[in-house]
């Protein structure tokens, strides 16, 4: 399945898959990606591989067919949008035991436009209780397909992966106010990754890390 979508994608995209390279091949690690098309987890499946990752993705995916056989083929995690069961969560928590590579949209939702959105909470909650390295990953151009296709050519698409980092504080009851500064401090490295008229909910927030920092990973 991998090899016919990474047909697809050279078919209709241009684009450095070697990006890819600068995120480990194995876990424990949690992957934070924007969203912006339907075809971005997929992107990541066929193009990060060989690696031990698994994506969360919207419940509704399992609904039809075909799109649950995508989704069961790649061991995709279904997720309520709107309340993350405990099960989720203790299954996201699982794949990190089990030293592989979580992908999160921490939006929530994709924006068709390209423009970063605010991150739902959740996303502070899994990296502060899982004590994982977090690596950003973005990719734009998604959007420009249709155009494109109507005048025969490839639409270019832009990846990049941003440096891992971790958080800063290892132990200790964490209280939402500070629950709340650190998703901010995580969308920010996924915002600095993006053009500026696509930082979109973070423009002009960039600020100096102080819940995270940087780190290497061999």
């Amino acid at each position: 399945m991998n090899a016919s979508f990474r047909f697809l994608f050279r078919i209709f995209y241009t684009f450095d898959a070697s990006e890819f390279n600068k995120v480990p091949k194995n876990g424990p690690l949690l992957l934070l990606a924007n969203h912006t098309s339907v075809f971005d987890g997929p992107l990541l499946y066929a193009f990060m591989q060989p690696s031990n990752v698994l994506a969360m993705a919207k419940k509704e995916l399992w609904d039809k067919w075909f799109t649950r056989m995508v989704m069961t083929a790649w061991n995709s995690i279904p997720v309520d949008r709107d309340n993350m069961s405990r099960e989720t969560m203790e299954t996201c928590f699982k794949v990190l035991k089990d030293n592989k590579i979580l992908a999160m949209a921490p939006e929530g939702t994709r924006n068709k436009e390209g423009s970063l959105q605010e991150g739902k909470a959740g996303v502070a909650f899994i990296a502060y209780k899982a004590q994982v390295p977090l690596i950003p990953v973005i990719t734009l151009g998604f959007n420009e397909l249709k155009e494109n296709a109507k005048k025969m050519r490839r639409t270019p698409l832009l990846i990049k992966v941003g440096p891992p980092f971790e958080i800063v504080q290892k132990s200790g009851r964490m209280d939402a106010t500070t629950r709340g500064e650190l998703n901010e401090e995580i969308m920010l490295r996924l915002a600095a990754l993006l053009p500026e008229d696509k930082k979109g909910f973070y423009t002009g927030k960039e600020k100096e890390y102080t819940l995270t920092s940087d780190i290497t990973i061999n």
